[in-house]
Order: structure tokens, then C-alpha cells, then sequence
């Protein structure tokens, strides 16, 4: 138990100085980001248009063909292969040739409408009837036999193609929505920032080119978990890595693993406990639900203001693929589980201007959707208590 203590501090320390130069970094305007602050982050149909427009040889960058070839060039040559079958035997001839697309006539468009089909995230077509289809999941569940379908559409329209499953860190597709499909996978993480890095290099003498790339690039970083300094990251790895801590990390390791949703709740308890604090010491006549998930299963804070709750939560049961966001409405979801049916918003609710502070809405609510980091934490519970303060102020509520 001491070692692991030691090893922990000595973690800490390296957590503490990546802290401080994020914060110098902000505020010398580095960490700025145009990005998230139009609340790219998680919305898929967002990132396919922001990759398309550097994609397409007609795009406003002025680059002609060059960032597609440097896209083409890194996914051919370093994507992975989901083979249509599924025997050991079967899987091991398989190759999966180079797409070769003529990219000075190449057409690149974003949510392609294949009719009763679906749509394509990202369909890039040259007069020779060659064609790559890129399927982007971040956090969204694939749809019913949805790359099955696209397979169909290509084999129909197009002489030769390409499916690209493109996610945060490369996962494989469901097999109810690739059942016998060849694609081929490839990720965020590790083909999108390397292109990005290849386009920066290749934009040095173009500032607005280069600094819109480098701000994207920063932003799949964060999204991916990649946003620690390098030379944190060396470091952390050194000591973790160490033969001196070998016991010490294999042991720890192991009962991080077993206990892992015990430590994710005990967290999120202290985080909760946190906020009600804060909450009651700002808005003390706000009441909190002793009891969040009561009304509504995905909330982990409630609070009620009048008619109006106002509550975080993770957008669905799955946490590894889930992201927090901040929901304000009435007593609608309660209303809905009892078989009461849900409130629509009326010209009270409208009132509040809500859309200042929430980007997203339906005829039942407002919601603004962040991530699952640590930070992120932060981020939901600044949002709701904007949303506090204006329902408050409003009086609208009452």
C-alpha cells in the first residue's frame, strides 16, 4: 500500500505541472478554439462537413487536390481491415487493394441521400465511377443494417469502392449494421490527426489555412484524449513504466480494473456532492432532487425551479459511449414514464431565451450536449447555473 501511495504522488506531480501549463497556455491564448465554441465536439454531421470542406479540391482552402491526396495516401495505407468473412482460414488471404481515385475531378459530398437508403456521412466520387464511403460514428450506435445498406447503393452506383468506418479510436462496426461487409476501419485518434498534421506541415506559408487546421487538429485531440503535453505524456510513461514500479503498477492496475465502476461512482458522488454545496450556498431557495434518477434514468443532478427542471445527465446507459449534457424542461420526462404525456414548451418557456445557453431543442426541452473528461464535468455544471440564473432572474418560472 505504501508503494502505491509513493506512485501516486509521484503521479500527481506530473498531473499538477501538466495542470499549470495548460492554464499558462490559456492564458496566452493558445488554447482558444473556434470549434468548441460553435459545440463541434460530439456531433457527427458537424465533423463530416469540417473534413469534407479540407477534402474537396473545390474548397474554398484554395489547395486544389492535396489535402484529399494526403488523406487517400494515409488511410490506404494504414487502415484496418474488417474482413466480410469469418473464418480463421477465409481471413487470412483476404487483401484489401488501394483505392486509386483520379482526385483532380473528385466530388466530395456530406450526408449523400441514397433514397429509402440512408445517407452517406461522406461520399468522394471521380469521373471513373471509383468511390470511398465514410460512415462517422463518434458517439452515435450504428443503425439498422446501415453499412449493409451503403454496400448495396456502391455496388449499384459505383464500378469500384471503398467503406471507411471512421470512429474515435477504430472500432469495429456492429454486426447487425455490417453483416458480411468488407470495410475498412479507421479513427480520430490515429488517421484524422495524423492528416491533420500532414495538412499542417503542407500549409506553413498559408496562416488561415494553417491556424483553422491547427485549432481542428487541437480539438480531435481533446476529443480523443490526446491533449496532454508530450512531454507529460513521456513522463508519466517512464515512471509507469519503470522496472522499480513494475509491481507496484501491475498490482495497482489490476485493482483498478476489477474495481473500476466503484471508483467511476465513488468519483461521481464527490463531483455531486460538490455541486448540491454549490448550489445551495448561490440559489438557496432552488430545491435539489434527493433522487435524480426518479425522474429521469439517465440524470446524476436535478434541480427544480418552479415548473422547470433543470438537470445533467449522460445521454444514455452505455458511459463508454456516452456524453454529460445539461437538460432544461418542464415536469415532462416524470410526466411521460407515468403515461401522463409530456408538456411541449410554451411561450413562457421561450421566454427564457434559453438558446443563449442551450444550442439544442425539441418541442418538449433545451439540452446542450459536452463530453466524459474530467474538465467536462466542469464545463455541464458552469452551463447549468447560467441556466439557473436566468430562470431565476426571469421569474418566469413562478
Amino acid at each position: 500500500m505504501e508503494n502505491i501511495k509513493k506512485l501516486l504522488q509521484e503521479v500527481n506531480v506530473i498531473l499538477q505541472k501538466e495542470k499549470v501549463r495548460k492554464e499558462e497556455s490559456r492564458k496566452r491564448g493558445e488554447r482558444f478554439n473556434m470549434f468548441e465554441l460553435l459545440g463541434v465536439a460530439h456531433y457527427e454531421l458537424k465533423h463530416s462537413k469540417i473534413i469534407a470542406c479540407f477534402l474537396d479540391p473545390k474548397g474554398s482552402h484554395g489547395q486544389g487536390d492535396l489535402f484529399l491526396k494526403l488523406f487517400l495516401q494515409i488511410i490506404n495505407d494504414e487502415s484496418n481491415l474488417h474482413p466480410s468473412k469469418t473464418t480463421e482460414e477465409e481471413v487470412e488471404p483476404i487483401a484489401f487493394n488501394r483505392m486509386e481515385l483520379d482526385t483532380s475531378k473528385a466530388k466530395v459530398d456530406t450526408e449523400y441521400d441514397i433514397n429509402d437508403n440512408g445517407r452517406i456521412d461522406i461520399l468522394i466520387r471521380d469521373d471513373l465511377g471509383k468511390g470511398v464511403i465514410i460512415e462517422n460514428k463518434i458517439y452515435a450506435n450504428d443503425q439498422h443494417e446501415q453499412l449493409i445498406r451503403y454496400e448495396n447503393f456502391a455496388k449499384k452506383a459505383l464500378k469500384e469502392h471503398v467503406i471507411y468506418y471512421l470512429t474515435l479510436y477504430g472500432s469495429d462496426a456492429s454486426e447487425d449494421s455490417a453483416k458480411n461487409v468488407e470495410y475498412r476501419r479507421i479513427s480520430y485518434s490515429k488517421h484524422i490527426v495524423k492528416w491533420l498534421q500532414c495538412c499542417i506541415q503542407h500549409s506553413a506559408t498559408m496562416p488561415a489555412i494553417r491556424e483553422s487546421l491547427v485549432q481542428y487538429l487541437n480539438h480531435v485531440k481533446q476529443l480523443t484524449n490526446q491533449d496532454m503535453d508530450q512531454l507529460s505524456t513521456q513522463e508519466l510513461i517512464e515512471l509507469l513504466g519503470s522496472e522499480k514500479n513494475y509491481e507496484t503498477v501491475l498490482s495497482t492496475s489490476y485493482f483498478l480494473y476489477t474495481n473500476l465502476d466503484k471508483i467511476k461512482e465513488k468519483g461521481q458522488e464527490i463531483i455531486v456532492e460538490h455541486w448540491k454545496k454549490a448550489i445551495k450556498e448561490s440559489y438557496p431557495n432552488v430545491a435539489i432532487l434527493d433522487n435524480p434518477k426518479e425522474y429521469d434514468d439517465r440524470a446524476i443532478f436535478v434541480v427544480k425551479i418552479g415548473k422547470i427542471h433543470a438537470y445533467i445527465g449522460w445521454n444514455s446507459q452505455k458511459i463508454q459511449k456516452s456524453v454529460l449534457f445539461c437538460q432544461v424542461e418542464y415536469n415532462s420526462y416524470k410526466s411521460y414514464k407515468s403515461g401522463k404525456g409530456r408538456p411541449e414548451r410554451d411561450d413562457a418557456f421561450n421566454k427564457l431565451k434559453l438558446e443563449i445557453i442551450l444550442k439544442d431543442a425539441n418541442k418538449y426541452c433545451r439540452w446542450k450536449s459536452f463530453g466524459q473528461k474530467y474538465e467536462d464535468y466542469e464545463k455541464v455544471f458552469n452551463c447549468l447555473k447560467k441556466v439557473i440564473e436566468r430562470i431565476v432572474e426571469s421569474q418566469i418560472h413562478q
